[in-house]
């Protein structure tokens, strides 16, 4: 009889998480050995397909739920919805009850009551893939990066809440993080108290990176978010790239400023050292310029995967014109990566679109790896 323990994040004395363990048993023969278990966390699309890469080596006795991400979908770039959820009257009025409920009505509603601290901790769980972009650099082969967005700290979340949750992540040790964007919820006043338990991420060996989010400039003080963010070392990118030197080779990480509110910069991102092969994107839309201008690897976030879907089904509400709504994706020589993101928005909840990281293991192609 083989004995299976499997670890989940459950609340501890306090309301605080806590990692947990229990047991299994599976008779399907051998030695007592540990194996850890993916999470039963599927959504329509990935019960459609098995998934085809999923090496982004998650350890045994990680602390946190897993899953698979599905194959890349590869898109024809002419996908689109009939309404452009960028522009028009509804999207001027959800944006109005965006920032006043965020601004005026849950930060005082929820000094009482924190609905999504009671789900974060029970529906989290860590989405995995292993990933060869064609165009990765042969010298930067076998990258390891965290990806996390939509973190949405304020009145929906509580530090004590949160930071398990990071260090756990953290003790994947990957080579760098990816922020892609909101942070907050609508004021800068909503990174009180995270600062400390966010500083974890720039524990990575190249840094903690982060662009900015059509929620920061809800804020008006941007500016005022990047410097926080710098002072526990996360390094913002709005419109620049860095070269990034590591044990894994060189390459180029570039930050496109917001789509929506920003004023994003293509020229001036790619003026030197030249195309990111890492791309931070708050928006997924970003994507099919990015492919036309040579970028490898897109990371993107906003879209929430709807947040509220119902099962077995597409988004109720799509973030995305080009219904690039989470995972991964392919298009010309390019790949995005988009992820659900951590917070909530709007409401203090999600159903169907649970709360998840992305751990990408980036490999270059096998054609021009290494020997």
């Amino acid at each position: 009889m083989r004995v299976n323990p499997m670890t989940r994040l459950e609340l501890g004395p306090g309301g605080h998480p806590r990692v947990c363990w229990h047991h299994e048993s599976d008779t399907r023969g051998g030695g007592v050995a540990p194996r850890l278990r993916a999470a039963p966390d599927l959504n329509e699309a990935d019960r459609r397909e098995v998934p085809a890469l999923h090496g982004a080596d998650v350890p045994a006795g990680f602390g946190l739920r897993w899953r698979p991400l599905r194959a890349p979908r590869r898109t024809t770039g002419r996908q689109r919805r009939r309404l452009n959820p960028e522009h028009g009257l509804l999207k001027r009025v959800e944006r109005f009850l965006d920032r006043f409920t965020a601004r005026h009505v849950y930060p005082h509603l929820l000094g009482v009551w924190h609905p999504y601290c009671w789900l974060l901790p029970r529906r989290f769980a860590l989405a995995a893939a292993s990933v060869s972009p064609p165009l990765w650099p042969a010298h930067a082969d076998d990258l390891r990066v965290l990806l996390l967005s939509d973190i949405h700290t304020g009145a929906f979340l509580r530090p004590e809440v949160l930071g398990p949750i990071l260090e756990e992540l953290m003790r994947l040790e990957p080579d760098l993080v990816a922020v892609t964007g909101d942070i907050v919820e609508g004021r800068v006043e909503d990174l009180d108290g995270f600062l400390p338990v966010l500083a974890v991420l720039a524990e990575a060996p190249l840094g903690a990176w982060y662009c900015f989010g059509n929620h920061d400039y809800f804020t008006g003080q941007a500016d005022r978010i990047r410097d926080l963010l710098a002072s526990i070392h996360i390094q913002t990118l709005r419109n620049e790239s860095r070269v990034l030197r590591g044990e894994q080779g060189e390459f180029v990480i570039g930050g496109i400023d917001d789509r929506i509110l920003g004023a994003p910069d293509w020229e001036r991102l790619s003026i030197a050292p030249g195309p990111p092969h890492l791309l931070l994107a708050h928006n997924p839309d970003d994507f099919y310029e990015a492919e036309r201008r040579g970028v490898a690897l897109v990371l993107s976030g906003h879209t929430h995967g709807g947040q509220i879907r119902f099962p077995a089904g597409p988004p109720i509400v799509r973030h995305s014109r080009f219904r690039l709504d989470e995972g991964l994706y392919e298009h010309g020589s390019a790949m995005l990566a988009v992820t659900r993101g951590l917070g909530a928005v709007g409401l203090p909840w999600r159903a169907g679109a649970h709360p998840e990281a992305v751990l990408l293991r980036i490999r270059a192609a096998p054609s021009v790896r290494p020997p």
